[in-house]
């Protein structure tokens, strides 16, 4: 940050009662909003001018200016405001909406009236006041009757004028105060759903310009002005899989007692796998439309194989002769017959992926193709392998009004496993060691998948999912995600 000094913020952040609660406001009132918002503004700006002359010059000079006016109300140990101010950036010509919350901790008791002018010089200050600020700071006030003079303070980045217009106050303690930009207002294109979506009711000439003021996604401030809303560029969150599913076995090495595996035909009697997989996922938007991803995590289960093999192929690979009056123990047991041997195995493998989501969304409607591709790496060489997902996917989204958007999805779900397996068994009855290695992969590719995600706020979201319905696999998904 530039050299402003908390004076400065603490001016500028009174506890401000112009407008509340307006991001809740029905899409076809926001004009009449934003129209109260500029005149209220407007006319603060123009009594400056008319007090200070010089002021037009310096305006016209400077990289942008934010102008409010104000409300504070104190009772006893307790006060707060909610606000809208307007910031205007000489640079491009935009004026950005900023929602300002404050509580005030301490004793007062009254309540003002005001407005107030910062000129920036900093263009620093206003990219800061686009990301939002949070302050703690000591306050004192009073104010009695009408005007009572105008306040003023300078340094290089910039000039604020202050001016209490009304009422009885006095007061001291210390104020919070959260600055942040109000979207719908600003009109900056943020999506409501984590997905990029266009709004037919979208005006290009409309009376709040839109615009973006993030780096990413690549191409977003083009499509922001063809009428697309898009979702904050970055993303982190956890993932929980809960996966259980019949396996198929491809291939079957066997060898004895360390001395490496060869192919052997096998009958193959079932398997099955449950897993949960725990991952963390860090996620941009690096085109409108793409978003890509990477994770790593943790895989915890059991995974459970019944293979049989014959028996007098086992005795010859293991070199006992069986046609002796005296014939060795293994003789007894694996002759003539098939020999039934289970693999359990309790794994838990790193898991790393990566992957995308190819999405758009038109008015509450939206098309999701994610895809990913996942690897099982064991410090066991118990279990390696990777596994391919595809899960194309429509759904709509529905207002939850302050609760924010539920959108609920259905589609199906491709998943392509393929791992290996390796380990040893020891023989009962024996001296010998069964080394193997299994080749496997999922029984059943695709399923059906259903589920529902809350968008609480354009940051914060709860997705829950199940994949069934047909096929031998049933997961239950679920994540929570915070955008920046």
């Amino acid at each position: 940050m530039p050299r402003v000094t908390g004076l400065f913020f603490g001016w500028l952040l009174m506890s401000l009662m112009v407008l509340g609660g307006c991001s809740s406001l029905p899409a076809n009132e926001l004009d009449q909003v934003r129209a109260q918002v500029d005149w209220k503004t407007g006319d603060a700006l123009s009594r400056f001018v008319q007090e200070v002359p010089a002021l037009d010059q310096e305006i016209e000079e400077a990289a942008g200016y934010l102008v409010g006016t104000t409300d504070v109300l104190l009772l006893g140990p307790l006060g707060g405001s909610n606000a809208v101010a307007v910031l205007h950036d000489n640079r491009d010509q935009s004026r950005l909406y900023l929602d300002v919350h404050s509580l005030r901790m301490g004793f007062g008791l009254g309540a003002k009236g005001g407005r107030f002018l910062a000129v920036i010089h900093a263009p620093e200050l206003i990219d800061q006041l686009h990301h939002g600020k949070w302050l703690v700071e000591p306050n004192a006030s009073s104010n009695v009757g009408g005007e009572s003079g105008m306040l003023r303070y300078r340094n290089d980045d910039v000039a604020l004028y202050v001016s209490s217009d009304s009422g009885v106050s006095a007061g001291a303690g210390m104020k919070v105060s959260q600055v942040k930009v109000n979207h719908r207002l600003s009109n900056t294109a943020l999506s409501r759903y984590n997905f990029p979506s266009r709004n037919s009711a979208h005006r290009p000439d409309g009376d709040a310009p839109r615009y973006w003021a993030h780096t990413l996604p690549f191409l977003g401030k083009r499509a922001v002005e063809r009428g697309f809303n898009l979702p904050m560029p970055w993303g982190i969150g956890v993932v929980r899989a809960d996966v259980s599913q019949e396996m198929r076995i491809d291939h079957l090495e066997v060898g004895f007692n360390g001395n490496g595996t060869r192919p052997y035909d096998f009958v193959f009697f079932g398997a099955d796998s449950d897993l949960i997989t725990e991952q963390l996922k860090l996620d941009a938007w690096v085109l409108p439309f793409l978003n890509l991803y990477g994770t790593v995590g943790q895989v915890n289960g059991d995974l459970d194989l019944d293979i049989a093999i014959d028996g007098n192929a086992m005795l010859g690979q293991i070199g006992k002769d069986c046609t002796g009056v005296i014939r060795p123990a293994v003789c007894y047991l694996f002759e003539n017959k098939q020999v039934r041997f289970p693999v359990t195995a309790d794994l838990s493998p790193k898991n790393y992926g990566v992957g995308g989501v190819v999405a758009s969304g038109w008015r509450d409607w939206f098309l999701l193709v994610p895809f990913n591709v996942t690897w099982t790496d064991s410090d066991k060489a118990v279990l390696d392998g990777r596994a391919l997902t595809i899960s194309p996917r429509v759904g709509r989204g529905f207002a939850l009004n302050r609760a924010g958007r539920m959108t609920v999805f259905a589609g199906g779900n491709y998943l392509d496993v393929r791992t290996v397996i390796t380990g040893s068994l020891a023989i009962p009855g024996t001296d010998q060691v069964l080394d193997y290695k299994v080749d496997q992969g999922n029984a059943d590719r695709w399923n059906l998948v259903a589920g529902a995600n809350w968008d609480v706020t354009p940051r914060l979201s709860v997705m829950l999912e199940y994949d069934g319905f047909i096929g031998s696999r049933d997961a239950f998904i679920s994540a929570v995600t915070v955008r920046f």
